[in-house]
Parts: structure tokens; sequence; C-alpha cells
């Protein structure tokens, strides 16, 4: 009798997302490896990430939290003001109200520097396993197994795929090609591109320019439109938020001439006081950026052997600083289960991971939406998206404590209830104000159980 080969996870992206998950699977015991279409992992750019306090709980699960606290930034304050004359409207100081309330408070951080913390953290044996040049472009479930075709002609054989391949996920679409019995050329757009972009993006890095404050977001307000510089210690990133003209799900390539475009139409528009576009991006530190800012959250996560995690399930909105945050829980949801099952069955069938796949979906939903919403209503509050948004942003949230009474009464509870690593060690845990729901199996004080609350003020 043939011996039945080990489980093994094969893992498609290697990101931001990909690469947490090489750091959580390398923790697990669990066979595995990462097939990336690029021809490395380093990014060369990007701009500012934020890093939630669940997702702080797992760096330090992970070990990795003492190495990233060289570059990691903070906010203090945050102030709202008008594109037009720079008037501040609102000092905004819910980050400090998020320090008090989780213990750990958002970080942030240039998205290229995590990229290559959480790469050159890893052990050579694992970096070993990420295999460079392998863009996948067929996926085979069988009862047993699964098996992935690359471009270059490679196969690779698991137990299981994890989609972490992003927006235009390319396991997503043959993931859906599947479940329809079609090709993936022959699948509607909806399937093809789930996600709408209403905002696009123009975005640069800069140092901090005189007048303003270190550790101090400005968000300026126009109709349909937005501005923002992000100031960390030492360097601040900056951009235009303008709502597209027609909405559009198709990937977009702009030019230096779009570039050019937007700062003749919107140069003019402050970005904080005293310094109009025009003048922060003389001040521009490299190239800059434009992208397509997409939406949406799809239904399915999930087909057989295949799973999706990321932002191959979900965009959001960046204004909220959300998106890579969800991706992780998403894996520490995903990984908790399949540890566990695996404990219990060498060999799952496909009916089995299909359940627990399933099962983490409905998991996750619950949050997923409710973060999507409030990661849209923030870019649309800004831009003053409709007359009651303005409305809010000019007259209500300026002179009544919502912001206070959403982030302890709903928003907080939310990131309270957010799971971590069951099965590894948390060193450091601030008091906090709200109690999280979960800790790890084995606390340092011995505790065993999952719900036990600790370090609450």
């Amino acid at each position: 009798m043939e011996t039945e080969k080990p489980f093994r996870v094969i893992v498609v992206g290697c990101g931001l997302i990909g690469l947490t998950a090489a750091h959580i699977l390398s923790k697990t015991g669990i066979d595995f490896t990462i097939l990336e279409k690029h021809e490395t992992v380093l990014a060369l750019q990007g701009t500012t990430l934020a890093l939630w306090p669940q997702t702080l709980r797992i760096f330090d699960q992970l070990g990795l939290l003492k190495a990233l606290e060289p570059s990691l930034d903070y906010i203090e304050q945050g102030f709202t003001l008008s594109a037009k004359d720079a008037r501040i409207r609102m000092k905004d100081e819910t980050v400090l109200l998020i320090e008090k309330n989780h213990g750990h408070g958002i970080k942030i951080m240039h998205r290229p520097d995590l990229v290559r913390l959480l790469y050159e953290s890893l052990p050579e044996s694992v970096k070993s396993l990420i295999l460079l040049k392998k863009h996948v472009v067929n996926i085979s479930p069988s009862e047993d197994g699964v098996k992935v075709v690359c471009a270059d002609g490679s196969t690779h054989e698991g137990s299981i795929v994890i989609g972490a391949d992003g927006v235009r996920s390319s396991v997503r679409l043959l993931m859906r090609a599947l479940k329809r019995g079609k090709k993936p050329e022959d699948l509607p757009q909806a399937q093809k591109q789930p996600y709408v972009a209403t905002y696009r993006l123009y975005f640069g890095e800069i140092p901090i320019l005189p007048g303003l404050a270190t550790n101090t977001r400005y968000d300026g307000s126009q109709d349909g439109l937005s501005t923002q510089i992000v100031n960390g210690t030492d360097r601040g990133w900056y951009g235009v938020y303008e709502k597209i003209d027609s909405h559009t799900s198709k990937a977009t390539r702009y030019t230096e001439t779009d570039k050019v475009d937007i700062l003749n139409r919107c140069g003019n528009l402050y970005l904080a006081p005293g310094w109009k576009l025009q003048d922060v991006n003389a001040r521009r530190l490299g190239d800059t950026g434009l992208i397509n800012i997409e939406e949406g959250l799809i239904d399915g996560w999930s087909f057989e052997r295949i799973v999706l995690v990321g932002d191959a399930v979900r965009k959001y909105e960046p204004h909220a600083g959300l998106g890579y945050n969800s991706g992780v829980t998403d894996l520490v949801v995903l990984i908790n289960d399949l540890r566990q099952l695996l404990r219990d069955d060498k060999f799952p069938g496909t009916r089995t991971l299909q359940d627990l796949f399933e099962i983490y979906e409905k998991k996750r939903l619950k949050d997923t939406r409710k973060m999507a919403e409030f990661s849209m209503k923030t870019a649309r509050l800004i831009a003053w998206s409709s007359w009651k948004d303005r409305v809010m942003a000019k007259y209500i949230l300026p002179n009544l404590p919502l912001n206070k009474a959403f982030f302890n009464n709903t928003f907080g509870p939310l990131i309270s209830e957010t799971p971590v690593l069951d099965w590894l060690e948390e060193s450091v845990l601030p008091k906090s104000h709200i109690a999280w729901k979960h800790h790890p199996g084995v606390q340092n004080d011995g505790v065993k159980g999952g719900t036990k609350s600790h370090n609450v003020l």
C-alpha cells in the first residue's frame, strides 16, 4: 500500500500576506511552499501602512515585534481641514483613544520596509521554500490533493492552495472557473474583476515639511476629492484621492501624462496649512505613483481544496488602513482551525477541508463587513461624497463627540474580539481599557484556555 504524502500547503503570492503566512506556517510544523510570480518579493514603491493593535499582538506572538520596533512609527493626532483654504475644522485624537482602549496603539510603517523586514527575518530554511517567477496558470484539485501548474511548465503538488495573491488574484480567477466548469476567459467581467474603483490615488513620499508637526495626520476635504499628509517622526507621505468620473473594475495603468494632469487640476489644493499640492510635490523624495483604489467583497472564499485570504477576498478603501490587518486575521483564523484539524486527522479529505473553509469564511464575514463599511464611510465623509457627508464633516463631527462614542462602544469591541494564534505565547500585552476576548492557549502565567481577560485597566 502506497504511503500517503504528508499534508502540504501551497501558498500563492509572496507579498505582505504571503510573507506573514510564511512566518505563521513555519511555526506550525505544517509543510508548505510559496509560489511568487515576480522576480523578487521586495517591493520598490509604496505608501504608508497602518498596523492596528490586533496585528501587533500577532507580531508579538511570532517574535517579530522587537525586530520591527526600530522601523515602526506612530501618529499622535490628526487635523481635518479645508482643501480650498486650509482652514482647520477639527482636531482628532482617536489614535490616542485606540491605544488607551487596546494597550497597543496604531503604528505606521513604510510598506516596502515591512516587506523587507518580514522577508529578512525569515530563517534561510524558510526562504528556500519561496519559489520566484512562478506564475500560476492552472489548479487541479482531486480527492487526495491538488496540483498547481505554472507558466514555466513546472508543477507543484500539495494538499491545499491558499490564494494570497492580491486584488487581481489568479487563484481566485481559476477557482471561480472551476466552480462554474468554465475557462477563466469565459467568465463574466464581474467574476474576473470583482472590485470596483470609485477613487484613484496620487501619492508620494516627503521629508517633514517646515511648519508641519511630526507624528500628525492632515486630511483635507473638498467636493468629491480629499487630500492627505501623514507625518511620521522623520518622513511623511502625501496623497490626493480623486473621484473617478466612470467607476471601473478594469485594471488601469496610468502614465506620467496622467500625473501631470492631476497636478494641473489639483495643484492649488491644500494638503496641510501652508502647503499646496504643487509645493508638496516639489519636495517629494523619489517617484510618485498613481493607482486606482478598488473596493469590494466577494462571495464564496473557497472551493474544494482552494481557499482565499487577504485582498483576494476583499479590498478596503485605504483611509482607515485596515486592509493588511484584515488579511492577517484571515491567516490567524484559517491556520488555527487547520492546525487543530490536522491534530485529529493527518490526511483530511476534500469534503472535510471544504467544511473547514466554509466555517473560516463564516467566522470572518461579520467583522469583514463592518470594517468594509467603516473604510467606505471614512473615505466618503472626508471627500464630501454627498450633501449628508458634507453636513456631517463640517458641522456635526466637530461639535459632537461621536468619534469617541463610536470607538468606545462599536469599533473598540470589534477590535477586542479579534482572535490570536492559539498555540503561541504572547510576550507583552499592555494594559487596556477594553478587555481582549482571545488569548493564547498557554499564557506566560500558566493560565490555560482562550478567553481569560488580562491586564485590564
